[in-house]
């Protein structure tokens, strides 16, 4: 989808976005702001704050006016993702490949169904091993359902056995840049494997569009070392971007002082 697109779908979720010389922020946490496409790379000059009632930015910058960068984004990046294949992989992950697809049958969803019947168990069981995030009520995840699997907006894929839901992945794509969103698996499916197996078919998903030239996972987790080393098995680099960030000094002090680990994720160092 285009930028504006994005934007809309953005708003229709309840986020607010705001239209700043010709590009969209969106406001992660109140009063700091971010364009709602990561790796927008803006220019000099739209690389401001959207709005004078924020405390703070971040943006990535284009490569002419990366001089003007004064921090960078760290991202697990795809590189070279229109030859990406089995072989991309390490040899351990190619071994859990093999596993997951003699488990788990993976299949893309363009309705809801699945996920309305199995979905919420499946993300309980998930946040309640990874304290990622607070666990919604079954009421907000199945209202969260309204829009998910619109073919032209996010892309899921679910692992399945004997029709029992495993897993599922969900991304987006923003003109010829994808972004994996979340990555949802129950316990009690850690041992096939399927991980590896939704997080490969999304990239070849991605490779066969022949619209998509960038896979964004997430920002660097250095924190989560056995994170990173599976990403890297995938494949999966990171990478700097040029960024600027603009943050309240006061703000920023207690940012690196409490949330180290946040902080890094802001400023990319």
């Amino acid at each position: 989808m285009t930028e504006e697109e994005c934007a809309n779908w953005y708003r229709q979720r309840g986020i607010h976005v705001i239209r700043h010389r010709d590009r969209y922020w969106k406001e992660t946490v109140r009063g700091f702001y971010q364009p709602l496409h990561w790796l927008a790379r803006l220019n000099a000059q739209q690389a401001n704050s959207p709005t004078p009632l924020s405390w703070g930015f971040q943006t990535t910058l284009s490569e002419i006016d990366a001089t003007a960068a004064n921090a960078s984004m760290p991202i697990h990046w795809l590189p070279n993702l229109e030859n990406y294949d089995f072989h991309s992989l390490t040899s351990n992950r190619r071994n859990h490949l093999r596993k997951c697809y003699k488990r788990v049958n993976i299949v893309h969803l363009d309705k809801p169904t699945l996920l309305q019947q199995q979905g919420y168990e499946v993300l309980m069981s998930a946040l309640k091993r990874t304290a990622y995030r607070q666990i919604p009520s079954k009421k907000d995840y199945l209202k969260g359902l309204a829009d998910y699997p619109t073919p032209e907006r996010r892309l899921i894929l679910a692992g399945v056995n004997n029709e029992q839901l495993l897993g599922y992945i969900t991304g987006y794509a923003v003109n010829s840049i994808a972004y994996i969103d979340e990555v949802v698996i129950a316990t009690e499916a850690l041992c096939t494997d399927i991980g590896t197996g939704l997080l490969f078919e999304f990239a070849q998903v991605c490779r066969r569009s022949g619209l998509i030239r960038e896979l964004v996972n997430g920002l660097h987790s250095r924190e989560d070392e056995n994170l990173c080393v599976f990403k890297e098995g995938m494949g999966f680099q990171v990478k700097h971007i040029p960024a600027k960030v603009q943050i309240n000094p006061i703000v920023e002090q207690f940012i690196q002082w409490r949330y180290p680990h946040k902080y890094y994720r802001l400023v990319g160092c």
